[in-house]
């Protein structure tokens, strides 16, 4: 195998080879404790793998160099074939994150933090590319640009080359994270990578976009008083740059941008005041026309949403845009960690109908939002369960869909749950966080009768304790309620899971919890409930022995999801806590 015969390599090599070796593999440690080489050759392969791929830098999720993008959340909607999301590492440390086209070999964003610089470029820097888009069993340091002659297929065919620009004469490599925002050298040495590169037209990028990169470092360096998040990226034309005749990388149609400084000088001039604590860029890429304009973030979103890459259409995307409606103020739950989860839009017969956080590792929703429908309480239970086809595939049809009849497909089993997951569970059932008894038409309940809005949840919690609270809140809501009900419905997590084929299958919840948000009530309603308005909350102890729920304030509820989940600690449920604006 390639590893243990790098290894086995290796180990004939000096200390001073074992050392550098061992440290790309995360193994240092090793060798400063005096590991001998016979030791060495111990390491098996299973081992080295999986220290590799837990140190990769090229993989689902941003989790290695989430600092660089504000409350660790990478911009959410952006959508493509073959996308890579890489830490881009140099010296062994990570310096910013690139959201790669492999199939473009375009960067479509880099995510950076801003360093106060004097504006000064690093010309001595030769170019680099990252090994682990060739293959994850490299390094997850970028390294030099080997000769063209030395230059392994694998690497040409996963990402841009030196020599697709020579015959590009209209275009220069723009960096998307600019070495005039970086301060420390190796921060600057690091934005030398084709991977933060795109072929910007040189008339634009020696001209209006240097002079907007250089405006915004004065900006910042002026008035941002904490640490300022920057993205940078691209929308695509359709255009690309060809050699030896085939299309070898993408040609951008627009360069945008946007910061993000919380923490700025509240008595900066008022020229630039509205420009904090974000503002946002863009420009086109063409010969003529191609001056910068700055506009507020939300201009720059509704603008990106209108070029291609943005599916305002999608059931899975990485936003809740298509079902806002079901979210107070349209806002979703603050501080949840959005890395490796999918939010989906849960469509039926063409219909958006609530909201799901959805994490594909554990096959559970982390939480379902909806809207309360004025109810009688009757279930639906002739309503067969269904799938949601778009985790398997963003080509698949947004419309959940009935399991299909034969044995479920191996991928449909990868990324969601599926009812054989449940046949052996005998003590647990699929307890629904958008429950029908909440809705009223046909189509709304049986939209709640997806795998991907149920967890499993003890039978004597759900039948004792969870359905009777449910019913409680109908009832509440539908006698004092006068305006909209919004609901969040989720869980916390302890570790356990339903298993079958001896792994770990459905995770089962330690918690169920529920809050709901109803700012237009009736003001004369009874005392004994008055204190529940406009919002209130519980959460129950999912366990088939120990089992209860127990109504509490929202503010309550929040502390038990910041102490049980890996939330932030700025969560909320509610926008504004509920309290309708005066």
């Amino acid at each position: 195998m390639l590893l243990h015969t790098s290894l086995t390599r290796s180990v004939r090599q000096t200390e001073t080879g074992l050392h550098n070796f061992l440290r790309d593999l995360g193994l240092e440690h090793h060798y400063e404790d005096k590991l001998s080489l016979s030791t060495a050759l111990q390491i098996d392969e299973r081992t080295v793998r999986g220290l590799r791929v837990s140190g990769a830098t090229v993989s689902d999720s941003f989790k290695e160099c989430s600092q660089f993008l504000y409350m660790h959340t990478a911009p959410t909607g952006i959508r493509g074939g073959n996308l890579k999301k890489i830490c881009q590492r140099y010296g062994d440390k990570p310096r910013y994150a690139t959201l790669y086209d492999s199939s473009r070999r375009l960067a479509l964003y880099s995510a950076y933090t801003f360093k106060k610089s004097d504006g000064q470029r690093r010309m001595d820097t030769p170019w680099m590319y990252e090994p682990q888009l060739a293959s994850e069993e490299e390094s997850g340091n970028m390294r030099t640009l080997p000769p063209s002659d030395k230059t392994d297929p694998l690497i040409e065919d996963s990402q841009a080359m030196l020599e697709d620009y020579v015959d590009a004469v209209e275009y220069e490599r723009g960096p998307l994270n600019p070495d005039q925002h970086q301060a420390d050298n190796q921060d600057k040495a690091a934005t030398y990578t084709l991977t933060n590169v795109v072929p910007q037209i040189t008339a634009f990028v020696d001209g209006s976009w240097t002079a907007y990169t250089d405006r915004i470092r004065r900006r910042l360096n002026n008035f941002c008083r904490g640490v300022s998040y920057v993205v940078t990226g691209v929308t695509i034309s359709g255009l690309t740059i060809r050699r030896v005749g085939r299309d070898r990388m993408a040609i951008p149609k627009h360069l945008w941008s946007a910061y993000c400084c919380p923490r700025y000088d509240r008595n900066s001039p008022y020229e630039v005041r509205y420009m904090f604590p974000s503002y946002a860029a863009y420009g086109l890429n063409e010969i003529l026309g191609h001056s910068v304009v700055e506009v507020s973030l939300k201009t720059l979103e509704s603008f990106l949403k209108n070029q291609t890459g943005m599916d305002e259409n999608a059931s899975v995307d990485e936003s809740f845009s298509d079902c806002s409606r079901f979210l107070y103020h349209q806002r979703p739950p603050r501080g949840v960690r959005l890395e490796g989860l999918h939010t989906i839009c849960q469509r039926y017969d063409g219909e958006p109908r609530y909201a799901t956080l959805y994490d594909p590792d554990r096959h559970i929703p982390l939480y379902s939002a909806y809207i309360f429908k004025g109810s009688t309480g009757e279930k639906m239970d002739s309503q067969p369960w269904m799938y949601e086809p778009q985790l398997l595939s963003t080509l698949e049809t947004g419309n959940m869909q009935p399991f299909p009849q034969t044995v479920a497909h191996q991928q449909l089993e990868q990324t969601q749950a599926v009812l054989a997951d449940y046949t052996d569970a005998l003590r647990y059932e699929r307890g629904q966080l958008t429950p029908d008894q909440h809705q009223s038409s046909p189509a709304d309940k049986a939209a709640t009768y997806t795998l991907t809005n149920v967890v499993p949840m003890a039978r004597e919690f759900l039948r004792n304790h969870w359905e009777p609270h449910l019913d409680t809140i109908r009832q509440r809501l539908n006698n004092y309620c006068r305006g909209t009900a919004y609901i969040v419905t989720g869980i916390t997590t302890a570790g356990r899971a339903i298993r079958r084929g001896n792994i770990n299958r459905v995770t089962i919840p330690k918690h169920i919890w529920s809050a709901y948000c109803c700012p237009d009530f009736d003001p004369g309603v009874p005392y004994d409930v008055r204190y529940k308005f406009p919002s209130y909350a519980v959460y129950g102890l999912n366990d088939v022995l120990d089992n209860y729920v127990n109504e509490v304030s929202p503010k309550r509820l929040e502390a038990l999801v910041k102490r049980e989940m890996p939330v932030d600690q700025n969560f909320q449920l509610f926008h504004s806590n509920c309290i309708p604006a005066v």
